[in-house]
């Protein structure tokens, strides 16, 4: 793939929603419907940021007012330093690699790649360069000529992102663009995705229902939920440091275990946890006095399976996937998720019915109300 990308660089921008709004009206007599409501979020020049969320949540909603689709109720949009909140598509520079891809069936990978290019009315000679370098990017040049019928799905999602692409937009949005890939190919076209956008520097949204594939790709993921934000944060500031039940369990596996706080200090909480005395970093974003009730979030791989662990429970369910087992403990009436990457590799996987002993990472515990 190495090639020069200077003429297919351009300066990367921010990209600012401030209080957007985005109400359907009901025309049956019921209440009007929020797809959005009060969504400010920045973009910074560059960054690839991942909106993500249930069905419903608003997504996509967010996706298509950026892309000019949809206008808002109420709010601003702006793309670098231009208002474009009820400006057209077509006037907003904005590239777009769809679910669907929407390749022209009758056109070939060139003259897909070229079609945007043409709209432009851009010279024969510029045309023709700036193709050709995208499809070098896109390793796509020994198939300039294929039609999309005889690609396969990873190929035709390239000719979709070279299309967005060689027309140099300043924002670039991703609509659930690997959603119709098996998995193994999924996985290798998200890091090739990644890596072009980087490399290009464009600044992009990208919306996904899949947890895996926003923490993989993201400088910064925003965690929607009934048209709100419910979290913003780096991958690992959103998966290890959730600050809601709703994000912590929608981020992968997590344990829901109630505690007691026994002592409030300066920089740790010191907590009752089944009877095992814990502390942890004190850096919950609500107060806490001795003697409150707390919730502890526990992913699955923070647990530890130790002969010498303190907490005893019965293995109800042991499942086998490879590269870890996963278990189902009853642990103190609790049913617990419990992740072991390496204690099987020596001694072997538990059955339905052994005893377990079980210690905690205590570093990676975080609190909840």
């Amino acid at each position: 793939m190495a090639t020069d990308l200077k003429t297919l660089q351009s300066e990367s921008i921010p990209v600012k929603f401030n209080n957007i709004v985005k109400r359907f009206v009901s025309h049956s007599g019921q209440k009007d419907f929020f797809a959005v409501k009060n969504v400010t979020l920045n973009i910074e020049p560059g960054q690839l940021v991942t909106v993500l969320g249930p069905s419903g949540c608003g997504k996509t909603t967010t996706l298509r007012m950026l892309a000019g689709f949809e206008m808002p109720t109420s709010g601003q949009i702006m793309i670098g330093d231009q208002d474009v909140t009820h400006t057209p598509p077509n006037k907003r520079n904005v590239g777009m690699v769809f679910q669907s891809y929407a390749l022209f069936p009758h056109l070939t990978v060139f003259e897909n790649v070229a079609y945007g290019l043409q709209v432009k009315k851009v010279s024969k000679t510029e045309l023709l360069q700036r193709v050709q370098q995208v499809l070098m990017i896109m390793n796509l040049l020994e198939l300039k000529d294929r039609m999309p019928a005889s690609l396969s799905g990873g190929q035709q999602q390239r000719v979709a992102l070279a299309r967005a692409v060689v027309t140099e937009p300043k924002v670039l949005l991703f609509d659930e663009p690997l959603s119709n890939l098996d998995a193994k190919l999924r996985e290798y076209m998200r890091d090739e995705l990644r890596k072009i956008q980087q490399r290009l520097g464009i600044t992009s949204l990208y919306v996904t229902h899949d947890q895996a594939e926003a923490m993989a790709i993201s400088d910064k993921v925003v965690i929607m939920n009934k048209g709100e934000i419910e979290q913003m944060g780096t991958p690992w500031e959103i998966y290890a440091k959730p600050t809601s039940r709703f994000v912590a369990d929608f981020m992968g596996k997590a344990n829901f275990l109630p505690a007691t706080v026994r002592q409030v200090e300066p920089s740790k909480l010191v907590l009752d946890l089944m009877g095992e005395i814990l502390e942890v970093e004190k850096d919950q974003t609500f107060p806490v006095k001795n003697g409150n009730q707390v919730t502890c979030v526990i992913r699955p791989e923070f647990w530890h399976i130790d002969a010498e662990g303190k907490l005893k429970g019965k293995v109800t369910r042991a499942t086998y996937l490879g590269n870890y087992v996963e278990y189902e403990v009853s642990l103190n009436k609790e049913t617990i998720v419990v992740v072991d990457y390496q204690h099987y590799m020596r001694y072997g996987f538990y059955r339905e019915g052994d005893d377990v002993q079980l210690s905690l990472k205590k570093e990676r515990i975080s609190i909840l109300p």
